[in-house]
């Protein structure tokens, strides 16, 4: 098979139909998320999040169980958002908001200093608090 010139590339695309249509759908699907989903993530952000020094749950108080679950969901929910914001760079949706979604719902060493070199980006900040103001949600303090 020659993979210099254009019939290397419709060879390539008619052996791969199916390929080609997930992709499709998971960019539609990527797309949606980042409209709706992510407008719910950012008005779930706490106004005073990078303010807060000391993180304080009281789920782990009542139940230790309960707070492991929420916990890994927590961070699941957060890595997916990570890894569909690294795709939406070069898919339709928000990127880099999506990504920062992410970065605030899991949890890493140096997380706060991370997320708070992305969000003193004024466009990234301007992005999550237009997106707050739709939900009728304070604007994010720093």
């Amino acid at each position: 098979m020659e993979i210099g010139g254009l019939s290397f590339i419709f060879n390539w695309l008619e052996n791969n139909n199916n390929l080609l249509i997930y992709l499709g759908v998971f960019s539609f699907f990527l797309f949606f998320l980042s409209i709706f989903g992510i407008k719910y993530f950012a008005a779930k952000i706490p106004y005073d999040y990078f303010l807060r020094k000391e993180k304080f749950s009281r789920l782990r108080e009542r139940s230790i169980f309960l707070w492991l679950v929420y916990k890994l969901l927590k961070n699941l929910i957060g890595y997916i958002l990570i890894f569909f914001g690294v795709l939406a760079l070069i898919l339709p949706g928000q990127g880099v908001i999506m990504i920062l979604i992410g970065l605030v719902m899991s949890d890493y060493p140096g997380k706060l200093n991370l997320e708070k070199k992305i969000i003193s980006i004024n466009s990234v900040r301007k992005g999550i608090n237009w997106l707050r103001m739709k939900s009728g949600v304070r604007d994010i303090e720093l």
